[in-house]
């Protein structure tokens, strides 16, 4: 092994990193047996289904290393973060949460999208001392 990885496989190790990410925040949704220290993000029950119904996709994606169940996850994410972000405004909470919940799952359906959208192939090398001169 080189220790040389290419894009893709970064991109996918880091899909499976958000994923997991995801699925382990869905944990607060017990955050009132939680000491107060790490009683950081407010979320209830819809927003940690979500986050895990996200999580599952990424890592799914990242696993089976394609793009359409990132970004599936990536918008199913960012779609629940809006639908707080409107719901806060209207003074309801569809996640069971506050900000907090669509910070994070905001943050994390981004990340997805971000990595599902870019480019697969770089224009330059990644070592400069190998290819095409």
């Amino acid at each position: 092994m080189t220790g040389v990885s290419s894009p893709s496989i970064a991109r996918d190790r880091a899909a499976i990193l958000i994923g997991a990410t995801a699925i382990a925040l869905a944990v607060f949704v017990f955050s009132a047996a939680f000491p107060t220290e790490f009683r950081f993000v407010n979320i209830g029950p819809v927003g940690a289904g979500i986050l895990v119904v996200g999580g599952v996709g990424s890592v799914a994606g990242g696993i089976m290393r394609r793009r359409l169940p990132r970004l599936i996850a990536g918008a199913l994410l960012t779609g629940a973060a809006l639908v707080q972000l409107v719901g806060l405004a209207l003074s309801i909470r569809p996640l069971g949460g506050d900000a907090s919940a669509m910070a994070v799952v905001g943050g994390l359906g981004i990340g997805l999208l971000v990595l599902s959208l870019s480019p697969t192939h770089s224009d330059q090398p990644t070592d400069p001392t190998k290819g095409s001169p």
